[in-house]
């Protein structure tokens, strides 16, 4: 049998990689697989169910909070040991809890319980994952290692709203916390069987990483919190995305009508294959750029999709059309904002903080899951749609994007 050309070069560019890389990529695409059922569907499942949309939005920000304590707890763990493996088996064994509770939930307690270990497992996985890397990417560079785990993740998160939108439609409408049950013991199978790959991994980056520790300075980046203000305002629009554009497509806009559940879940599935799509070829190009640069790009992107978000409301014709276009530019922000801001972080923190600085990344996505479905989700129960939350976005992106256009941060990373 004939292999067809593309395979073989699909093939030949994942066998490039190292295998403890290819092993890491794996964990993060099963992992994201899992969690995109979970994230994206998690508001449309329990807004059926009769929860309010400030309840929804209760659950993610109680989910933000217990995040930010396990956050910190690993990165200090992560800064004293060069252990992954516990962190992560610990991460899934909480995502299989979450997932039962979430399964059984037919009222408001159960679904904030399970959010909060949701928020307990993604605030170890977080950090432990992100650090992975640099630690098990070998001769390859950081922000090439980057770009492949987010393009992992990418596909991950699509087949992960894909099949639980299918599975929920077909057998049961909680289907996608199954799937993340599945996939969690995956996880933990896989960093079993392949331990030794993984303690070889961390031992070589110790030995090549010896002399640049011993001699590195311990001080911050000079631009440390426009960086982080920049990450934790981009991390609120990607909550925005996941969690209130499903409902703000449900509820409709002040002219544009509502769509249907369906519908929605295809509209997100096709905007999961745009990032799928944008990931590797927008995080590839941006290594080469500088990580200010990537900053800039995906600030200026999510503003444009906010705007576009917004303008959409008030069309009745055409609202959907432009909700369209929107999604293709928040899909461009996101492919090049994911790798960006995990590697500039990772670059800005000093050496012997590098645990802690991964979880200072992972408390800015709590923090946007914080402030985000909490606060539009009061907007929308108020006024029955999200066009003010999405034009106030809209205006601290371009603001801050003008603020990194200044001379003074012209400078690369």
């Amino acid at each position: 049998m004939t292999v067809p050309n593309g395979v073989k070069a699909l093939n030949l560019w994942w066998m490039q990689f190292p295998i403890q890389l290819k092993l890491i990529t794996k964990i993060r695409f099963f992992a994201s697989f899992g969690a995109g059922g979970v994230i994206y569907l998690t508001s449309l499942i329990f807004n059926k169910i009769g929860l309010s949309a400030t309840e929804i939005g209760l659950g993610f920000t109680l989910s933000a909070i217990i995040g930010t304590i396990t956050r910190f707890i690993t990165g200090s763990f992560l800064n004293k040991h060069k252990n992954i493996a516990t962190p992560l088996k610990i991460s899934s064994l909480l995502s299989i809890i979450a997932s039962l509770c979430l399964i059984i939930s037919k009222s408001t307690f159960l679904y904030i319980l399970g959010q909060c270990f949701v928020g307990a497992s993604a605030g170890i996985y977080w950090p432990t994952a992100e650090l992975a890397v640099p630690y098990l990417c070998g001769p390859i560079d950081t922000s090439k290692a980057y770009a492949l785990v987010r393009s992992s993740e990418a596909l991950g998160v699509f087949f992960g709203v894909l099949t639980g939108s299918i599975f929920n439609s077909i057998f049961y409408f909680k289907s996608n916390f199954i799937i993340d049950i599945l996939l969690m013991i995956i996880i933990i199978s896989l960093i079993i069987r392949e331990k030794e790959i993984i303690s070889k991994a961390l031992n070589n980056y110790e030995i090549k990483n010896f002399r640049q520790e011993t001699l590195s300075k311990e001080r911050w980046h000079k631009h440390t919190k426009i960086i982080i203000i920049s990450i934790a305002l981009m991390t609120t629009c990607l909550s925005l995305i996941q969690v209130t554009l499903p409902l703000d497509f449900v509820k409709g806009g002040i002219f544009r009508g509502a769509i249907s559940k369906t519908a929605t879940s295809y509209i997100i599935s096709a905007q999961l294959i745009l990032l799928f799509i944008f990931q590797w070829p927008i995080g590839n190009w941006l290594s080469s750029k500088g990580r200010f640069f990537g900053l800039k790009f995906s600030l200026i992107n999510y503003g444009i999709s906010t705007f576009l978000f917004f303008i959409s409301t008030y069309f009745e014709k055409y609202g959907l059309l432009i909700m369209l276009f929107a999604v293709t530019f928040s899909s461009i922000g996101t492919s090049s904002f994911l790798p960006t801001s995990t590697d500039i972080m990772f670059r800005i923190t000093p050496i012997n903080k590098k645990g802690f600085g991964l979880a200072i990344l992972s408390q800015c996505f709590a923090i946007g899951y914080f402030i985000g479905p909490f606060i539009s989700g009061r907007i929308i129960d108020y006024y029955g749609y999200a066009s003010i939350m999405w034009i106030m976005i809209s205006i601290l992106c371009f603001s801050l994007s003008i603020i990194l256009l200044n001379k003074k941060y012209q400078t690369t990373l």
